[in-house]
């Protein structure tokens, strides 16, 4: 398969890919800051139908996350989801200067940590690193 890969998505687009794979729906608004306020994204397309997609989120120094990396589940298992990883981290890697450190974070969807161990994360909690928290609430 030919795949081609860029940097934009639209929210319908978005919306279908969180759709595919159960997550929450994000809205449209929360997408278009979200999208403002991404420094990178990787979008791979077939045929010019959006099938996948990555984001990397951060100060822009030295602390990042990478978020929002998924893919159509007809799709998964070609690829993609390393291919976009990878692109993600370079584009981390390359935005330090030599003997600069990073540090990349992300929150696995349950089951898929194997993946990424295969790019060098640690579950947490290691070393001197606690164990990894998130919030998530709904304002009403």
């Amino acid at each position: 398969m030919k795949y081609t890969y860029d940097n934009k998505i639209s929210y319908a687009d978005y919306k279908a890919l969180r759709d595919s794979v159960g997550w929450r729906e994000v809205s449209e608004r929360q997408f278009d800051i979200g999208v403002k306020n991404t420094q990178y994204t990787v979008v791979a397309k077939e045929n010019g139908k959006t099938i996948a997609m990555g984001k990397a989120i951060g100060d822009g120094g030295y602390y990042w996350n990478i978020s929002d990396l998924v893919v159509l589940p007809e799709h998964q298992g070609k690829g993609l989801g390393r291919e976009i990883n990878e692109r993600l981290l370079k584009l981390i890697n390359d935005s330090a200067e030599s003997g600069e450190y990073v540090v990349i974070h992300l929150a696995s969807a349950k089951g898929k940590e194997p993946f990424y161990e295969k790019f060098g994360f640690k579950p947490r909690p290691f070393d001197n690193y606690g164990a990894g928290m998130s919030l998530v609430y709904i304002k009403e």
